[in-house]
């Protein structure tokens, strides 16, 4: 199903919950104690490479709408007509 504005709602179901895509992060580096406490690691993701992520999914159908790709074109369509007006 090619989309042709930006959404805001699931075309197949009507909802408006919102979307997600289906990421994995490789090279995530969280860290413990030798006591086996967790340690602090808010920079965990910091060197991590993401794959994946490239369709968009309703959060309540669970069906694609979109390619991300597409929905990042879209939105800069947008901002940018907004920004002209």
């Amino acid at each position: 199903m090619a989309i042709k504005q930006l959404p805001d709602r699931c075309p197949h179901c009507g909802s408006d919950w919102g979307i997600y895509t289906k990421c994995t992060y490789h090279e995530v580096r969280c860290c413990e104690g030798f006591n086996g406490e967790e340690l602090d690691n808010g920079e965990m993701y910091d060197n991590a490479r993401v794959t994946g992520g490239n369709l968009v999914y309703c959060q309540s159908c669970d069906k694609v709408i979109c390619r991300l790709s597409t929905l990042e074109k879209l939105r800069a369509a947008t901002q940018a007509r907004e920004e002209k007006s």
